[in-house]
């Protein structure tokens, strides 16, 4: 009984945390791109994906060693496991954050022009803030405090909304990037402290499983490549086309797919620790859950895809302003994919569950190879909308791929549901006139 209550209390903490960060997130989507203009919009969106590719480089996965190997230490020892796990990796964060601000200097000297000092020396500070973050708020997901985890996006995003609209007015465009430094910190002081204190006093003796930080690795590599398909959009599109308005139309329709499937992959993580639970009692009753999970997500999922077609011209002008209206093409992919981006998220529980982090980095791989590639060849020709034509297809070859991988966790009938749901959506599209 124990066991569940603390389970509805991480479930219901992720939903706050989840909910508050889908609600900033949409915030920064919806308000950043009228205050800033899709040029430094653009540039503030490739910082972000700087950052966040750093961070999924460097931690590679130690979050979900931490959520997979501290919950299955008994009760007393999980404090020392998880501070011991930290101690090892401090270290290496360390030379990691040294290496990445001597790869900035290179690049400042080499091409000062395309990479100014000011950015540059910026983003490597973010770059080190979030992964002093992530140390504090990893240990807390295994310890299962999941709120830290789950609130530390909505605190920077918040953080960002305050700050970014200030400093830009204060002092321009250089201000944008100093609120990026600023969200990062006010993450860490809002969790990732508080998440670094919980392991005060705790036993350094406890051992760390053999394997633990293995698993990660493989894990993490496959969070890496997530990021990639999901980051590289704009990237692709600001170095193969060199159109910061375009950068910003792809910022706009990525940035939104990335906020939704981020709320959807850690509302599953935070849910871990008790699935890792059940599972040792009863596997196919963690299979179940996360079938329901599935089946839960679908309709709101195939609603949202459907309404949003309806609307997207006029909201789009009435939300970013008129200069975001040549971005319609780009967002029209995005819609297309909302009812098949649950699935790899349900995969990659399922591969944690089944200690399998190579069918996770198979799902991602496969993703990233068909993004990159579609991107390759789409963006030259079609810009932001070929980026995100290039994102569509990598989530639907990617959820085809869960499917075929794992039938027990996504069942071939959820994913018919889902695919007619984005059939739909293109349809809808269409008969609007918004696909050419």
């Amino acid at each position: 009984m124990t066991g569940t209550r603390t389970g509805a209390r991480a479930r219901w903490g992720a939903i706050q945390g989840k909910g508050l960060e889908a609600g900033t997130q949409a915030l920064l989507v919806l308000l950043l791109p009228r205050i800033l203009g899709p040029a430094d919009f653009g540039r503030l969106a490739v910082s972000l994906a700087v950052v966040a590719l750093g961070t999924a480089a460097l931690s590679l996965g130690a979050p979900s060693a931490f959520s997979r190997f501290v919950p299955a230490e008994s009760p007393r020892r999980r404090a020392g496991l998880a501070r011991a796990m930290t101690v090892r990796l401090i270290p290496v964060r360390a030379v990691q954050v040294a290496a990445a601000a001597a790869v900035a200097i290179v690049l400042m000297l080499a091409a000062p022009r395309r990479f100014p000092a000011p950015d540059a020396l910026l983003v490597v500070l973010a770059l080190a803030l979030e992964l002093a973050a992530i140390l504090g708020v990893q240990a807390a997901l295994g310890l299962g405090r999941t709120r830290l985890w789950s609130f530390r996006l909505a605190v920077r995003n918040a953080t960002l909304l305050v700050a970014v609209p200030l400093l830009f007015h204060l002092a321009g465009p250089p201000g944008v990037l100093h609120g990026l430094v600023l969200a990062s910190l006010a993450a860490f002081a809002a969790a990732g402290w508080p998440g670094l204190r919980l392991m005060r006093g705790a036993d350094l003796d406890v051992p760390i499983p053999d394997g633990a930080f293995r698993y990660g690795v493989v894990a993490g590599t496959a969070g890496l490549l997530l990021q990639l398909t999901y980051r590289a959009p704009v990237i692709a599109t600001t170095l193969l086309t060199g159109s910061a308005i375009e950068t910003g139309h792809a910022a706009l329709a990525g940035g939104i797919a990335l906020a939704i499937l981020l709320a959807v992959r850690e509302l599953f993580a935070v849910s871990l620790p008790e699935l890792v639970e059940t599972w040792g009692r009863d596997r196919e009753q963690a299979e179940g859950q996360l079938r329901a999970a599935g089946w839960r997500l679908a309709p709101p999922f195939v609603l949202a895809a459907l309404g949003g077609m309806l609307v997207l011209e006029r909201g789009l002008v009435l939300i970013a302003g008129p200069a975001f209206a040549p971005a319609v093409d780009a967002l029209v992919p995005i819609l297309v994919l909302l009812p098949l981006l649950p699935l790899p998220a349900i995969g990659w529980q399922g591969a944690a569950l089944r200690l399998r982090p190579g069918l996770g980095l198979r799902i991602s791989a496969v993703g990233a190879i068909v993004c990159l590639a579609a991107a390759a060849l789409l963006v030259p020709r079609w810009g932001a909308p070929g980026a995100s034509t290039a994102l569509a297809l990598a989530v639907t070859v990617t959820a085809a791929h869960t499917a075929w991988e794992l039938p027990g966790s996504v069942p071939p009938r959820l994913l018919l549901v889902s695919a007619l749901g984005a059939l739909g959506a293109l349809a809808l599209a269409w008969w609007l006139g918004l696909v050419p």
